[in-house]
């Protein structure tokens, strides 16, 4: 029951992340961008090494972090945060270089959009201890 819970929450979390990017792309008049399936869609080469090197630090950081939340006491709270924070790094990178170099500017709103409705959501499920709602005590 507690996998069908954590699947719901996925799957409200893709829809309020489509909608968002929908609205904004209905509001800024935005084109639709056919990107591969899977694909990095670097805008340039300084992108890539950028990109990757968010990529790589955020492995590290995340290695760290898990390592401390199953050896020491460590909130979960503030692990789910930070590894928010990592995660849509890598889309105010995008945002940056789609801004900076892309030959559409606007699809930088996309993904600044992106990134603060996602640290939105992460902050609201903490304020709200969505996550006890979810485990069970055992698992906590």
């Amino acid at each position: 029951m507690t996998g069908l819970k954590f699947l719901i929450l996925f799957i409200v979390i893709i829809v309020i992340v489509t909608a968002s990017k929908f609205t904004l792309r209905k509001i800024f008049n935005i084109k639709k961008v056919k990107k591969k399936a899977f694909s990095y869609n670097h805008i340039k080469r300084a992108h890539r090494i950028v990109d990757w090197t968010v990529r790589l630090t955020g492995l590290t950081v995340y290695l760290i972090f898990m390592y401390q939340l199953y050896y020491h006491d460590f909130s979960f709270n503030l692990f789910l945060f930070i590894m928010t924070l990592i995660f849509t790094s890598e889309s105010f990178v995008r945002a940056y270089f789609e801004w900076k170099a892309s030959p559409d500017p606007k699809q930088s709103i996309l993904s600044l959009g992106e990134g603060v409705v996602l640290i939105i959501i992460v902050l609201v499920i903490i304020q709200f201890d969505v996550l006890n709602l979810l485990l069970p005590r055992a698992v906590r």
